[in-house]
């Protein structure tokens, strides 16, 4: 009976390895180029790129009138013109996302001499965390666990993924801002964000006439619920950081966080010095943690105007192309320590 049944799991191993196989070489090239093309140009670019550029929306937009329409990524690139930079760009990405990149780049005879990640600091926040748009994106890492392609494709079937309905994202964020306790180095009016929100759609702004400045309202309760956070050990978005910080670590290789820049003087005019420190607070939570060893943190928190960012009725990391150039350039002069025979100016 035992061999009867060992016959009968190897007849089936040999089943699923075969099927594996045959998977792997019709079918799951059109599947990973439809789920995760992130991946392929990662696979095709790995033993010939000298720098990544891990970015999202932040890299590659621009204003309709900008006279140069040029990413953060190809802009540093133009200061190391014998290197290659490879960009990596998905719209809504973060750290868990790019450790996934990580996890999954098969390093052989060459590898990258340094990899920059985008470091932005809404991602962080309760809203980006549980987005509607987490699905698609832990959707389209399925294919890219290390385990047999099929399985993989299995998996990506069942939906075994972090696939929670937008109505329990939007419950986890509602309980974050209720319950979360806001910490001040002063004593501050608001503990919460949902206190701190009601207070200023209570009428936070007037107008001349003393009626309520419904645009100037909807602008700061966004801003506040973007940043009034405080950054700990226990933020997920801080543990996938810890994450790539030591895969960079273990394998050798230079980790530059370019953390990018946010509207500060929307910030204080629409919401007040409270928000700005809680935003200068986190910030100097991630240099302390990550400026060190290997890792350079390139801090552009404060380094463009509110007039540079494209969205003005909104909160976003979207500048014009001064904001882009300013950005790109404080990059490439922290590149430059690593890379300085390389190095020439460009502009």
């Amino acid at each position: 009976m035992i061999k009867k049944i060992g016959i009968k799991l190897i007849l089936l191993l040999l089943v699923v390895t075969g099927l594996n196989f045959i998977y792997t070489y019709t079918l799951f090239d059109a599947d990973l180029k439809e789920k995760s093309p992130e991946a392929i140009a990662i696979k095709a670019s790995v033993d010939s790129t000298d720098i990544y550029y891990f970015g999202e929306s932040s890299n590659v937009t621009y204003r309709p009138d900008d006279s140069i329409k040029t990413s953060i990524s190809e802009l540093s690139g133009l200061f190391f013109p014998k290197l290659k930079v490879t960009n990596i760009n998905k719209f809504a990405t973060h750290g868990g996302i790019y450790k996934q990149w990580l996890f999954g780049m098969r390093l052989k005879q060459h590898k990258p001499g340094a990899i920059v990640i985008t470091l932005n600091l809404r991602s962080f926040d309760a809203t980006w965390i549980n987005s509607k748009l987490e699905t698609p994106l832990q959707e389209s890492l399925v294919l890219t666990k290390p385990y047999p392609n099929l399985i993989n494709r299995f998996m990506l079937s069942l939906q075994a993924f972090d696939n929670r309905s937008e109505k329990q994202r939007e419950q986890e964020v509602i309980e974050e801002w209720t319950k979360t306790q806001l910490e001040f180095p002063f004593e501050a009016k608001y503990s919460t964000v949902k206190q701190w929100d009601d207070g200023m759609a209570n009428g936070g702004h007037l107008k001349a006439d003393g009626t309520w400045d419904t645009d100037k309202i909807s602008l700061a309760c966004h801003y506040i619920k973007g940043y009034a956070f405080n950054l700990n050990e226990n933020n997920p978005r801080v543990k996938d950081f810890d994450a790539i910080f030591n895969w960079c670590k273990e394998n050798k290789i230079s980790l530059y966080l370019n953390l990018m820049a946010e509207n500060l003087d929307y910030a204080s005019d629409l919401v007040g010095r409270d928000l700005v420190v809680l935003m200068k607070q986190n910030r100097d939570f991630l240099m302390q943690r990550y400026n060190r060893e290997h890792c350079v943190v390139v801090d552009n928190l404060e380094l463009v105007s509110g007039k540079e960012f494209i969205d003005q009725n909104w909160t976003s990391e979207h500048y014009d192309y001064k904001g882009r150039m300013r950005i790109a350039k404080h990059l490439a002069t922290a590149l430059k320590k690593q890379f300085e025979n390389n190095y020439k100016e460009a502009y």
